[in-house]
């Protein structure tokens, strides 16, 4: 009698505090709260998306999932549970967030408000249905990894020693650049100092009357330049004139000196040619000097005149 008290007292002891275990995990878990079952349909991986992760709205959670079903090849079923009081609409959308590189993934719901009616209704499921928004999913550790390794070996391409020379010499010559940069702006503020100078009240003073005395001077020069002018019209008048008095000396000339000069010429060309004749038989026979002109003996073969 005494062991089947026991047995019974052990027994109810053990339900008690099973029923304590479940009430507290049920109140720890939200069962307290009201929630409402809606459904998201994913067309694309939902990698690192498990139940009991956490679901938020405008980044406040609201809710956790409830099961993550794949249904065929190219539709996935998340069914989420959702805080009543939260304002889920038509306009509401769902994405799968990642929480890092722990693949942790969680659903993130958003409302622009553009339309306050109440969720359509799946056929299948009979539940709530949030759209999947448009061109969003998760980024699964390997994709986040991928990145990670395609974004380091860019940086590897960028830091390259040829890359790193290249930039060395750009540097470089930025340097030399700047340096011939400044003598360039120094020389340019001494050269607008020099305009400045030039261009000084003093300066266009001492401009104009310089332009002033120019034209004194040309107003000077109009007469001498006249004088001038007149100087060389009498100069050719004057040439005209000993051009005119060249030919009446040629027709003077011509007309009564010249023949007698060319008889006088004549002349003296015959008697030139006469004594050139004379001079040769004195060299051939000097002894006419003493004895006179005498004919010549004829030579052997030759007739005697």
């Amino acid at each position: 009698m005494e062991n089947r008290a026991y047995a019974l007292a052990v027994g109810l002891f053990t339900l008690l505090l099973g029923g304590a275990v479940v009430l507290t995990l049920w109140w720890f878990s939200g069962g307290s709260q009201d929630s409402t079952r809606y459904l998201i349909v994913s067309p694309r991986s939902v990698a690192g998306l498990n139940p009991q992760a956490a679901v938020r709205y405008r980044g406040v959670r609201v809710g956790k999932v409830a099961s993550v079903e794949l249904q065929d090849s190219r539709e996935v079923f998340v069914q989420i549970r959702v805080d009543a009081d939260i304002p889920i609409t038509r306009a509401t959308r769902a994405r799968i967030g990642s929480g890092g590189l722990t693949g942790q993934g969680y659903v993130l719901l958003d409302d622009d408000g553009s339309d306050a009616a109440a969720p359509g209704i799946h056929e299948a499921t009979g539940l709530p249905l949030i759209v999947m928004q448009a061109g969003e999913g998760g980024d699964s550790p390997q994709e986040l990894m991928a990145r990670l390794r395609r974004t380091a070996d860019r940086v590897d391409r960028v830091l390259s020693d040829n890359n790193l020379a290249q930039l060395d010499a750009l540097l470089q010559n930025l340097t030399r650049a700047s340096a011939s940069l400044e003598r360039t702006l120094a020389q340019s503020a001494a050269l607008s100092e020099e305009l400045r100078g030039f261009s000084a009240p003093a300066n266009a003073q001492r401009f104009a009357q310089t332009l002033d005395a120019a034209r004194e001077a040309s107003q000077q020069l109009t007469p001498a330049m006249q004088e001038f002018r007149a100087a060389v019209a009498r100069v050719n008048a004057a040439a005209g004139r000993v051009d005119r008095l060249g030919a009446n000396a040629q027709e003077v000339l011509s007309g009564d000196t010249v023949p007698r000069a060319k008889a006088v010429l004549e002349e003296l060309e015959t008697s030139s040619r006469q004594l050139t004749r004379v001079l040769d038989e004195f060299e051939r026979a000097p002894q006419m000097l003493l004895g006179g002109k005498h004919a010549q003996a004829p030579g052997p073969g030759e007739v005697k005149p």
